[in-house]
């Protein structure tokens, strides 16, 4: 822990690294708080509406504020600003009701417009009139994006590691018997392995989404996509622990403990596996970001996640359908940036713990 501690505060962007996904994670467990409305909340005057949260106005000062603005041309979603027509963005104000932590009941949001909510999730009134908080924008529908991300990192986020944690366990357990035991059965383990590995991951994963069935609820659409991303992973992880045990059943400990007449399952999970641990912890960092990446490209695709669940690969491709999109709306791609920031934070950890727990690490690259 203390090579750790000093890796990081000698890794600028590691630490940044670690921090974004503290606030990543942190906002998936209170996304209903942090969000001022419910990811299915409708805004149907409010279809394709830009971002409208500034920090200035001659009338209200320095400070969180939107601007009315009002549709000018429908063919193309355009909105013109209203001049004047400015209101303070207040924080903890009353909205949504829901659970925090799915145990409290509460209705209260990290920020909004101050003003009456009305039953039903679709409308804000301040002066009569429908003001929403769109910090992201929003989309085809007028559903506020900046609330639907936030919800939709639950699944993206939560994928990467319930899916890592089946891949390493079935890694763990086939690969550690495999090189423990040897013979027929580490045979039988690395020909399967080497089939999977030899057809290219994409491919087979499409294969298996579209073989299966498509009228799944979101619950069982998250398992499904869950397991086939982890059968598609765990064959590399396995050769790899494979190899290891191989090498550390040889040790004179694991002799004595063969002797001692302890079962091979007790040994290879408490003796053997225990000695890599500095290499699975770095196949968690880096394989985190390929389980997120292909919940993405199966949603985004139109495999994966469907309304009313939401996720980042599912926003991708419900609003980015075409470039006009892309270029008429550009805040359509704030769920990609989410992604690449999450991708790129894992990777950068990742390499830190790699240079790490490298055996030939030197102590001058991460600096005192």
């Amino acid at each position: 822990m203390k090579r750790v501690r000093r890796g990081f505060r000698g890794r600028p962007v590691a630490m940044a690294s670690l921090i974004i996904l503290a606030i990543l994670y942190g906002g998936m467990i209170t996304a209903e708080f942090i969000s001022p409305y419910r990811p299915t909340t409708v805004f149907r005057d409010h279809v394709y509406h830009p971002p409208n949260l500034t920090f200035y106005s001659p009338q209200l000062g320095f400070g969180p504020q939107i601007q009315e603005r009002v549709l000018v041309d429908q063919l193309n979603w355009r909105y013109a600003r209203v001049s004047g027509r400015y209101h303070r963005v207040e924080l903890f104000v009353r909205g949504p009701e829901y659970r925090f932590f799915g145990l409290f009941r509460s209705d209260l949001h990290l920020f909004g417009v101050n003003a009456p909510y009305v039953p039903g999730g679709t409308t804000w009134e301040e002066g009569g009139r429908n003001m929403p908080v769109f910090v992201f924008g929003a989309d085809h529908m007028g559903r506020d994006l900046f609330s639907r991300v936030w919800h939709g990192a639950r699944i993206s986020l939560t994928i990467g590691f319930v899916g890592i944690t089946i891949s390493l366990t079935l890694a763990i357990a086939l690969g550690g018997l495999a090189g423990y035991y040897g013979g027929k059965f580490d045979w039988f383990v690395m020909r399967f392995a080497e089939f999977v590995i030899l057809i290219p991951g994409l491919y087979l994963i499409l294969f298996l989404r579209s073989v299966l069935s498509r009228d799944l609820d979101s619950g069982q659409s998250f398992m499904l996509i869950t397991v086939i991303l982890s059968f598609v992973g765990w064959p590399g992880s396995a050769r790899l622990i494979r190899g290891m045990v191989h090498a550390i059943k040889r040790e004179d400990f694991i002799a004595a403990a063969q002797l001692d007449g302890i079962p091979p399952l007790v040994i290879v999970f408490r003796q053997i596996i225990p000695q890599m641990a500095s290499i699975l912890i770095v196949s968690i960092t880096l394989g985190i970001p390929g389980f997120i990446l292909g919940e993405t490209v199966l949603s985004y695709l139109g495999l994966g996640i469907v309304d009313p669940a939401v996720s980042w690969g599912s926003l991708l491709n419900r609003e980015i359908s075409t470039l006009n999109n892309l270029r008429n709306f550009p805040w359509f791609l704030y769920p990609g940036l989410f992604l690449l920031l999450t991708t790129l934070a894992f990777n950068l950890i990742g390499d830190l713990l790699r240079d790490l727990f490298d055996p030939y690490y030197r102590e001058k690259k991460i600096g005192s």
